[in-house]
């Protein structure tokens, strides 16, 4: 595992702007009111004394690293960005999701996240198949367009895409509908990357979790499941019926009746808003 920054707990009157943050703060649902590594400001601040968040952690200022400069893509990440435009008018024909309106934004989320060294350096490690990865991009792209029908601010979309990019990670080089260990492996390999947050690994481990407890692996059910991993679920499993042979209209329709079972009533809502 990667050493982790050194950080100090600071109180919330104490916070000044610039300041690194070296932990993800959520609210009581689950959305990210601040990201691991991101500089505290007015704003940022603000939103912790809405919350009556006490202390977080701040990184120590000899840990701080220059970010101006972004990194020069690596082959895996160069090659999902090659894949996102063809991807979007792939799912856009047939005419069955509404995204159009939506593609620079989805495009620009997916960007942001396929610039993060920690991201590419994952990706490069974990070599999917051509099958996994255009099943890992697509869900990515139904995510976000259900987080931006859902109101989620960019950084929720970031993290809820990440999360989304690697669901599979613990399928290894080949996809198997079986392979119900896959979310746990795919749980402890980002959890061994100290730069990848704790919110993308749940997503990885929770995403075939269902709603009624009888899902996979550990039968969490409702609100056990984290929200973006509720959010995955629906995505992931819309995409596979697709890869099934499903007819798109078939796909949403089975979607649709695992409401409230299955899948959380709320996600499958959000679903069925994307729909055209």
């Amino acid at each position: 595992m990667l050493n982790e920054k050194k950080s100090t707990p600071i109180a919330l009157e104490d916070l000044k702007e610039g300041m690194i943050c070296s932990q993800t703060i959520c609210d009581n649902r689950g959305m990210i009111l601040i990201g691991r590594g991101i500089k505290l400001t007015k704003a940022y601040i603000q939103g912790l004394q809405k919350f009556k968040v006490s202390v977080i952690d701040i990184q120590d200022e000899s840990q701080e690293e220059v970010t101006e400069n972004l990194p020069v893509l690596k082959a895996k990440a160069q090659e999902c960005v090659n894949s996102i435009t063809g991807l979007i008018e792939d799912i856009d024909k047939y005419r069955t999701v509404k995204i159009s309106k939506n593609a620079s934004r989805i495009e620009q989320v997916l960007y942001s996240v396929l610039e993060k060294s920690s991201i590419q350096d994952f990706l490069e490690a974990e070599r999917q198949n051509e099958v996994l990865y255009k099943h890992s991009l697509r869900t990515t792209i139904l995510s976000i367009i259900m987080g931006i029908n859902a109101g989620y601010n960019f950084l929720n979309l970031e993290y809820l895409a990440m999360g989304a990019l690697l669901h599979d990670c613990g399928m290894g080089r080949f996809f198997k509908e079986d392979n119900e260990a896959h979310s746990f492996l795919g749980f402890l390999k980002i959890r061994n990357n100290a730069e990848l947050d704790m919110i993308v690994a749940m997503i990885c481990l929770q995403h075939h979790e269902r709603f009624d407890g009888s899902g996979f692996p550990f039968q969490f059910k409702k609100t056990e499941i984290i929200e973006f991993a509720r959010l995955v679920a629906v995505a992931d499993h819309y995409d596979r019926l697709l890869m099934q042979q499903f007819t798109p209209r078939e796909a949403v329709f089975d979607v649709l009746s695992g409401g409230g079972t299955l899948f959380d009533k709320t996600m499958v809502e959000l679903f069925s808003s994307t729909m055209a």
